[in-house]
C-alpha cells in the first residue's frame, strides 16, 4: 500500500458508522467547505514562507480535505476524482499528449484555452465558472482576465464606472453619502447603502473606483493581488513591531 491509499483507509475508518469518528460522520460537503478555504490559504502562506517543511504539511492538509470529501461522496470516490483530473490534464495538453504544437508559453495558453472552450461549450457567459465565493479583489481580477480574453475589458470597466457616476448624479442606487460622515455600521436609508458588519456602510462609488484602479494596474503590468498582499505583509510587520 502507498501512503495515499493508507490515507484513504484512515478516512474510511473515520467515516465508519461503527467505531468511526462522530465529528467526521456528521460532516457534509457544505459543512467542510470553510476548511477547504482555510487550508488553501494556509498553503499559500507556506508557499510565501519558503519553508519546505511547512509546505509539505499544508499540502497534506489540502490532500486530506480532498480525500475526506471523496470519502463522503455517494456517487464517486477518490479514484474517480483522480481519473477526472488525469483525463482533463491530458485533454488540455494536446501539445504533450497529442499532435498539437506549442513551443512558447503563449502557445500553451492558446492551446489550453481552446481545449477548455471546447469542454465548456455549453457555458452561456464568459463569466460562467468564476466562483462567487472568491474574495472581491481575486474575483475582480479573474473577471477582468475573462474580459481580456474576449477583448472588451476596457469597455466593460468604463461602462461600470460611467453607470456609477450617473447614479451618483441622479441620486439613484449609485448615490452614496460620504462614508466618513456616517457612523460605522449605520445605514443611511438610501438604496445604494447596505449596513456593514460593524465596519461601515457599503460605498458603491468607492468600490467602483477601486475596481477601476485594479483594471488600470493590470493594464500596466502590475499584479494587484500580489501588490496588495505585499503591502498587507508590510502592515503586519509594522504592527507586530509595536507589540
Amino acid at each position: 500500500m502507498t501512503a495515499v491509499s493508507d490515507l484513504v483507509t484512515v478516512v474510511d475508518r473515520l467515516l465508519d458508522p461503527s467505531g468511526g469518528c462522530v465529528w467526521n460522520r456528521a460532516q457534509t460537503h457544505a459543512s467542510l467547505a470553510r476548511y477547504a478555504v482555510e487550508e488553501s490559504y494556509e498553503l499559500v502562506d507556506a508557499i510565501d514562507s519558503g519553508d519546505d517543511v511547512e509546505l509539505r504539511e499544508e499540502l497534506g492538509d489540502v490532500l486530506y480535505q480532498v480525500v475526506l470529501h471523496a470519502g463522503l461522496a455517494e456517487s464517486f470516490d477518490l479514484e474517480d476524482v483522480a481519473a477526472d483530473a488525469r483525463d482533463k490534464m491530458v485533454r488540455r495538453h494536446p501539445h504533450v499528449f497529442g499532435d498539437e504544437r506549442a513551443d512558447t508559453v503563449e502557445d500553451v495558453v492558446r492551446v489550453w484555452r481552446a481545449a477548455k472552450a471546447q469542454e465548456k461549450s455549453s457555458r452561456r457567459s464568459v463569466f460562467d465558472g468564476v466562483p462567487r465565493a472568491m474574495p472581491p479583489m481575486e474575483r475582480a481580477v479573474k473577471l477582468l482576465e475573462r474580459l481580456e480574453e474576449r477583448g472588451d475589458s476596457d469597455a466593460v470597466v468604463a461602462s461600470v464606472v460611467a453607470a456609477a457616476g450617473a447614479g451618483a448624479r441622479s441620486g439613484g442606487v449609485g448615490d452614496v453619502p460620504d462614508v466618513a460622515a456616517a457612523p460605522a455600521g449605520a445605514a443611511s436609508g438610501g438604496a445604494g447603502d447596505v449596513p456593514g458588519a460593524g465596519a461601515g456602510i457599503v460605498d458603491a462609488g468607492w468600490g467602483t473606483a477601486v475596481l477601476a484602479m485594479i483594471a488600470e494596474a493590470r493594464g500596466t503590468g502590475v499584479d494587484p493581488i500580489a501588490s496588495l498582499r505585499a503591502a498587507v505583509a508590510a502592515l503586519d510587520s509594522a504592527g507586530r513591531a509595536g507589540d
